[in-house]
Formats: structure tokens, C-alpha cells, sequence
């Protein structure tokens, strides 16, 4: 029997600021200031030892909860 391998990940689990604005395609600055006015969920920000790193699963999430509803989710 063959031994299995682990399924790769599209991405990895933690982003850099610059990988999290080019998943976004977007700047640094833009990720900056969507987390500043709570555009971005806050708890997909980590702090590691002083270095920031973004979950990818949370922006993942967010991506997919923001774009099912229109408008928010208002009628």
C-alpha cells in the first residue's frame, strides 16, 4: 500500500502583510487601513514574536461570507 501524502494547500496557512495585499491584490497601505476601519476581521491578524501574519482561513472566510450577501445582507 502506497503511503499518503499530505493534500497541498493552495495557500499557507499564515500570510505576510505584502502576500495578504497581493492575495487581495491590493498595497500594504490598503491592509493597513481595512483593518484599521474593520474591514478586514481583526482576529485575522497575528502577532508572532513581532512579526505580523494574516490567517489565511479567516480571510478566506471573510471573502466567502462577504461576497454571498449583497449590499451586507440588507434588502
Amino acid at each position: 500500500m502506497a503511503a499518503s501524502r499530505p493534500v497541498q494547500q493552495p495557500f499557507p496557512p499564515l500570510l505576510t502583510k505584502k502576500q495578504t495585499a497581493e492575495f487581495y491584490a491590493t498595497t500594504t497601505r490598503t491592509i493597513d487601513r481595512w483593518l484599521l476601519h474593520g474591514v478586514l476581521p481583526t482576529d485575522a491578524k497575528v502577532v508572532i514574536g513581532g512579526s505580523v501574519r494574516f490567517r489565511t482561513a479567516v480571510l478566506l472566510a471573510h471573502i466567502d461570507g462577504s461576497t454571498s450577501e449583497p449590499n451586507g445582507g440588507e434588502a
